[in-house]
């Protein structure tokens, strides 16, 4: 797979060059890093990171946020005409820029670090705001490769899930989702390599999830590059470790992620894939991940899951009416109506979906096209 149109068009030269200099901070990137590092903001920024034909000193993905920090070679009239040209370009992808100098760095890094605060706090424009419904491929991935099945069963690979999220990335879906579906089944922990590999190549948001039951296992993974971690089987064993975790990263890192299945009646919650059903009534566990800390609910039907029939509407809508936090519909998407419809008639935050996206089916411009026909806001 070609580098040359990662990171928003950035060259592999670009690429290449981002990766020298973050070997070589300056004394003013060293400073301002060890308080950007480790989400220490509450949010995770990765330094000279490689965006169309220049390099962000800090990049933050969730909120579209360069932090460039200009030393005295940035006062000549040619160098600042072309940080002005370059900064232009920047907005018409949607991104913010702040400029500090390294004096400010130095002499007054509280002000600069209050500053930063207030931008991640403000919503980016241009249709990025916290109101545009959100879509997001997700990729199911066993030992290595993606796959995709019907009602959890009957697993059939769908490529490579580097390339897969690379050409997401490219298409304009606003994250993804991994989920090491066989992680917990087989005791084995999330690939981590996966996790740097794709971090490598996207400039998406991206979840990990599977086999993640240790603030460790979530510390390596969000270190590798994940944007945030997704916990199942292990929170519905121990719900303690949903408030260790939004304690430890902060509620916004922390996706729970809810299977459910009509039994008798009833959803219940099921574990390990969906292999193991639960007594926990899934409206009643939701509302505990929520209390404990949850940032997200990202909720599958297994009744709807692959079988291309719609979302599950109506349980959907009971559930995103008595929490507060995002809610993530999954299971079923079919066609592009099937998308129109959750939106419409549950008001989610997001729609996820998989083989629909993995093998062609939908498009993702032409689905947030038709999504923007009928009203519904979408980023651009």
């Amino acid at each position: 797979m070609t580098k040359r149109k990662m990171f928003q068009g950035a060259s592999h030269i670009i690429f290449q060059n981002a990766e020298r200099l973050r070997n070589n901070m300056t004394s003013a990137e060293t400073l301002l890093w060890g308080y950007l590092k480790g989400n220490q903001l509450g949010v995770r920024f990765r330094r000279q990171h490689p965006i169309s034909n220049y390099i962000a000193d800090f990049y933050c993905h969730k909120h579209k946020l360069i932090i460039e920090l200009d030393g005295s070679i940035h006062l000549l009239p040619e160098v600042y005409k072309n940080d002005i040209e370059r900064q232009h370009h920047l907005e018409t992808l949607g991104i913010r820029v702040l400029r500090f100098s390294n004096e400010q760095i130095f002499i007054n890094i509280h002000t600069v670090l209050t500053t930063i605060q207030a931008a991640l706090q403000t919503p980016p424009s241009g249709g990025r705001g916290a109101l545009a419904k959100r879509i997001i491929p997700c990729l199911d991935v066993k030992d290595g490769r993606t796959v995709k099945g019907v009602n959890f069963v009957d697993l059939r690979d769908a490529g490579d899930p580097v390339e897969l999220a690379w050409q997401y990335s490219q298409q304009g879906a606003d994250e993804l989702v991994f989920l090491d579906i066989t992680a917990t089944h087989e005791r084995r922990k999330t690939m981590v390599e996966l996790v740097k590999a794709v971090a490598r190549q996207i400039n998406i948001p991206f979840t990990i999830g599977g086999g993640i039951n240790e603030i460790a296992d979530a510390d390596i993974l969000l270190n590798a590059g994940a944007d945030k971690i997704s916990i199942n089987s292990a929170a519905v064993r121990n719900p303690d470790f949903i408030d260790e975790l939004a304690s430890a990263f902060g509620k916004q890192f922390v996706v729970v992620a809810v299977d459910t299945k009509l039994i008798d009646g009833t959803n219940l919650v099921h574990l390990n894939g969906g292999r193991i059903a639960t007594q926990f009534e899934t409206e009643d566990w939701i509302r505990e991940a929520e209390e404990r800390g949850a940032g997200e609910i990202l909720l599958t039907s297994m009744d709807h899951d692959g079988t291309k029939g719609g979302f599950d509407n109506s349980l959907l809508k009971r559930i995103n009416d008595k929490i507060t936090i995002p809610l993530i519909a999954s299971g079923g998407a079919g066609n592009v109506q099937h998308f129109i419809d959750v939106f419409e008639k549950t008001n989610v935050d997001a729609a996820l979906a998989a083989s629909v996206f993995h093998y062609g089916e939908i498009l993702i411009p032409s689905l947030k096209e038709e999504l923007r026909k009928h009203n519904i806001e979408v980023r651009l």
